[in-house]
């Protein structure tokens, strides 16, 4: 299995160059071919479900996969409404480095600086 190479930009992610544009939304719409809409969850206190958070980051994987994408961009933040940073960083990376992919290089797009220090903590503690 080969690991994507993953890359953080201050940005949206309909401006990133990419094969698939990944976005949240509440249902699985197909926008179209270099976009898919993938079902996001809201966190709810005290604790959000990690394994929710999984499987939309696994859900964005397969549809890359459906679809033969060697490259994809994520937002910051696969979910709807506010999820702490820390656990999305944590549950992205291990799914994107661990779901076998045609994936080859993943993109995440961040609006803030606070926010793409976040994930460039998160790269760095990414063996």
């Amino acid at each position: 299995m080969r690991r994507p190479r993953v890359r953080v930009v201050l940005g949206a992610p309909h401006e990133q160059p990419a094969d698939l544009v990944i976005v949240p939304g509440r249902r699985a719409e197909d926008p179209g071919p270099s976009v898919a809409v993938v079902k996001a969850p809201r966190w709810k206190p005290p604790s959000g479900p990690d394994r929710a958070l999984a499987e939309a980051y696994r859900e964005a994987v397969a549809v890359a996969n459906e679809r033969r994408a060697r490259s994809i961009v994520l937002p910051g933040a696969l979910v709807q409404g506010w999820w702490p940073m820390e656990d999305v960083t944590r549950v992205a990376m291990t799914v994107l480095m661990s779901t076998p992919s045609t994936v080859h290089e993943v993109t995440i797009a961040v609006p803030t600086a606070a926010m793409l220090e976040m994930w460039a903590e998160a790269l760095v503690r990414e063996p």
